[in-house]
């Protein structure tokens, strides 16, 4: 009694995270009959400057009358704050990454919006782990909570609120009256019928166009929302089936006694059981309109089910496993240890090609699942799926789960969906399988580590590796990043005890490692008779052609899409660039067309040049289409394809390439880094590298490494079979410190020398660096507003740190601004600034206040902060 007298009075308060450029969350009331259903992970709808925006419920509080909030439902496990490790595991995170961040737990004072509109889900979309994995990442990356989490889930999966035209009560007025006339009479006539949205408006009426302003500012008119399912949907079937407690003989001998067809389907359904419509005829003979009949009669009955449709593509044999080697019995030990201890632990595994480490992947896999825990498998691009797919499929069978960017809304969705409710265990693809609905994770493997497609250089600028190491943590299992070309970062923190490096050094069966032969270009081009082009070196034109005649395949690796790279004009000098961006336009024969690699402008060539009218032009630079033309003219009998991103664009072209050749149907294949690394064909015995320093000439600090990675993982696509394989490198560089070890398969050489360059400059791992790009659409303006926030950087920075060393990298510094790499892309001029020195948390704090910063810059200016760039560009 006393209780019920004083107790205060409370609401129940969600604070909600909302795919907006806003870094905070938003508090939303609960209505008092949805406060037991609502919990954090859920999706709701939420009014937001005059929209409706779906968002996730990341935590709640009790606000009570007096204002002063109370937590409820979350405790210390509360998902905005960063968990601590395990107590029986040591941390293996980053060695950047703090271990505890701020609650956000809101101030007493803090604005509590309007009621949630309605509750999206029964149950939570993301788990407590992935809410706590996401709001560190957010915080780290520094990108807005919303955006963060709206990227873990699958793209059209959630209800969108579409503008729709509708009449005010004045326009339904002037209708009635028949004020208006012509057009405008027309458009209110439409809309009596329905709110319709501008676009599908203007395709009845394309009249429109000109009225419709004036009518939204007479009152005519106005927009509303209006709600629309997810665009993302799970394919669904038909299906027919007998009714129950129907008794099929009794019906067939009376009620259908004159309807013969009616009860041969009737005994048809009975014998099959439920049986999809639209294969009624093919197996029973039936018409649609017999069915028809039956459900009139009530004898059967029609139901719609889901019918998740098939992203593996055609039925793989099952595998025996071999015997592991000494060396993978080694490696597996304290992988499988930490798997049935629940323990977190990364493992660098460090493994030539060819040395077994997809079957170490398997074996991981299979103790997780004796265990009675799930599996994540993650490789660098969707080209990767299909061969750690078919893997995965000869092993353990079709109960795994595939997600990736390649498959449609609807897939991607069906296959989330899967995972989400338990159907399997098995969760594999790109880097945005990190966020797979799983809720034991046993063990996740990142393959490919060193590779840059793992950043996401777009929003959330998340690391894919170092996300697992994190959700390693929260799920208590270990994690493997293998690589035969280890990240200079990993391996230099497996230097210093921060990560456990496990080493595959050898091929299986001892065989040998690919023989290379580097051809100095220079020197091949003094011997080259003037006035012919020179794409293939003697050297690698005799290998192809004894390859061939041995029956065996070739890889032909180049780095660079297209035709030619640019038209030349001989004259003046004029090349055709792209209007939107200061790069060349690359031609294309296959469409006939001059084409920008990034903003996809097109053109057609020119007869002429475009600068002095001259019409002795000439195509320079060499890509992959004018590769393959040059090996059709040289090698007419070889079968020959192309894989690169242009041609990827066709559905099934890279299964169908991947496939060929392994299936040797293939003689040659051509292509970019999209076949350079990860894939197993026992048939190449050679790899030819047309122009082995092509990625030298970057203007990024990991050009090197890049290099010297993409040229390894190259080279071991060679004699993975009995026959040993070799490798041909052109190069204008031959003694480069990035090319000279790839003779040998020598990463540590490389390793020593790099991480002395970067040493002496401080760049990762002995620094940090940030980059912020400034773009806008007008020069002046976007270099005004660099400079603006490059002078709030250095105000930061004060008072002034103490004066190191002359010879020691900076502290903290901030370089630039500078016109970036690309100074002007898609129609946008930019501008960069970097951060970097040795003291991390000063050159994150400095980036963290340029984001804020960033957000109050004058409009139509951009401001993009990407704290750990992969890609200086």
């Amino acid at each position: 009694m006393t209780e019920s007298l004083f107790a205060r009075p409370s609401r129940r308060v969600v604070r909600v995270a909302l795919p907006v450029p806003i870094d905070s969350l938003f508090s939303y009331r609960v209505p008092d009959s949805e406060t037991a259903a609502l919990g954090p992970g859920q999706r709701v709808l939420v009014p937001f400057s005059g929209r409706r925006l779906t968002g996730v419920v990341v935590e709640s509080f009790e606000r009570h009358s007096e204002g002063r909030p109370e937590h409820t439902g979350l405790g210390e496990n509360s998902p905005v704050q960063s968990p601590s490790s395990p107590s029986n595991a040591p941390s293996n995170a980053p060695h950047d990454a703090p271990s505890n961040a701020p609650s956000n737990a809101p101030p007493s004072d803090e604005i509590i919006r309007e009621e949630i509109e309605r509750i999206l889900d029964p149950t939570p979309v993301l788990s407590k782990e992935m809410l706590s994995l996401l709001t560190w990442a957010a915080k780290e990356v520094l990108c807005p909570p919303g955006v963060a989490l709206a990227t873990a889930l699958p793209a059209g999966s959630s209800p969108r609120a579409i503008k729709q035209l509708a009449l005010t009560p004045l326009g339904e007025e002037a209708r009635r009256r028949g004020v208006a006339r012509g057009v405008p009479a027309q458009v209110l006539e439409l809309l009596t019928k329905a709110p319709t949205e501008t676009a599908g408006l203007l395709r009845r009426l394309p009249a429109a166009r000109d009225v419709l302003e004036q009518l939204l500012g007479d009152g005519l008119l106005h927009q509303i929302d209006a709600l629309r399912g997810p665009s993302a949907r799970v394919a669904r079937e038909k299906v027919a089936r007998v009714n129950p407690g129907v008794d099929v003989d009794a019906c067939c001998e009376t009620d259908l006694a004159r309807a013969p067809k009616q009860a041969h389907l009737l005994r048809a359904l009975e014998r099959h059981g439920p049986t999809v419509t639209s294969q009624l005829t093919e197996r029973t003979g039936a018409q649609p309109a017999h069915l028809r009949s039956l459900v009139a009669r009530g004898l059967a009955e029609t139901f719609e089910r889901e019918a998740p449709r098939n992203v593996l593509g055609p039925p793989v044999p099952r595998d025996t496993p071999l015997p592991l080697t000494e060396d993978q019995v080694r490696v597996l030990e304290p992988v499988t240890q930490c798997i049935r201890e629940s323990r977190s632990k990364t493992f660098l595994l460090h493994g030539v090609t060819g040395s077994g480490k997809t079957e170490i992947y398997l074996r991981a896999v299979a103790t997780a699942l004796e265990a009675g825990r799930q599996a994540l498998v993650l490789v660098p691009e969707i080209s990767l799926t299909h061969q750690i797919v078919a893997r995965l499929r000869g092993r353990f069978g079709d109960d795994l789960a595939v997600l990736h960017s390649g498959l449609q809304p609807g897939e991607r969705l069906e296959q989330w969906q899967r995972l989400r409710a338990g159907d399997t265990a098995i969760a594999v693809g790109a880097r945005s399988a990190l966020f797979a609905p799983l809720s034991d994770i046993g063990i996740i493997v990142i393959d490919e580590e060193h590779d840059s497609a793992y950043k996401n250089e777009q929003g959330f600028r998340y690391h894919a590796g170092r996300l697992a190491e994190k959700l390693s943590e929260l799920s208590r299992c270990p994690v493997i990043l293998g690589s035969a070309t280890p990240a200079l970062e990993n391996r230099y923190r497996a230097d210093r005890g921060e990560i456990e490096r496990v080493v595959l050094d050898r091929r299986i069966g001892g065989r040998p490692l690919p023989a290379v032969k580097i051809v100095d270009l220079e020197e091949e081009r003094r011997r080259t008779p003037r006035g012919r082009k020179l794409i293939l070196s003697k050297a690698l034109r005799l290998a192809m052609q004894e390859t061939l005649a041995e029956g065996a395949q070739s890889i032909l690796f180049l780095n660079r899409r297209g035709f030619s790279t640019r038209i030349f004009c001989f004259d003046c000098g004029f090349a055709e660039h792209c209007p939107n961006c200061d790069v060349a336009l690359v031609y294309h024969a296959s469409q006939h067309c001059l084409r920008c690699h990034y903003c996809e402008f097109v053109k057609p060539p020119p007869d002429k040049c475009g600068q002095c009218g001259n019409t002795d032009t000439a195509l320079l630079g060499t890509g992959t289409e004018r590769l393959e033309e040059e090996i059709r003219a040289f090698l007419p009998a070889a079968r020959t394809a192309r894989l690169d991103r242009d041609s990827a664009q066709r559905r099934g072209h890279v299964r169908a390439v991947l496939d060929g050749l392994a299936a040797g149907e293939i003689d040659i294949v051509v292509g970019t880094q999209m076949i350079a690394k990860g894939h197993d064909f026992p048939g190449v015995r050679l790899v030819g590298v047309v122009a082995a320093d092509l990625g030298l000439h970057m203007p990024d600090f990991r050009a090197a490494e890049r290099c010297f990675q993409v040229l390894t993982q190259v080279a071991g696509r060679a004699g993975r079979a009995q026959a040993p394989g070799r490798v041909v490198l052109q190069s204008f560089l031959p003694d480069h410190y990035a090319i000279r070890p790839v003779r040998q398969h020598d990463y540590e050489t490389f390793y020593r020398e790099e991480l002395g360059h970067r040493a002496a400059l401080g760049y990762p791992p002995f620094g940090r660096i940030s980059q912020i790009i400034v773009s806008g659409e007008d020069l002046e303006h976007t270099q005004r507003a660099a400079e603006i926030l490059a002078s709030g950087a250095r105000e930061k920075l004060s008072p002034v740190l103490p004066d190191a060393p002359s010879n020691a990298p900076a502290a903290c510094e901030v370089l630039g601004p500078v016109p970036a790499a690309f100074p002007r892309l898609r129609g946008r001029h930019r501008q960069q600034i970097v951060i970097k020195g040795s003291d991390r948390d000063r050159v994150r704090a400095v980036s963290q206040h340029l984001a804020q910063l960033g957000r109050h810059v004058d409009r139509g200016i951009q401001v993009s902060v990407d704290v750990n760039p992969m890609d200086m560009l």
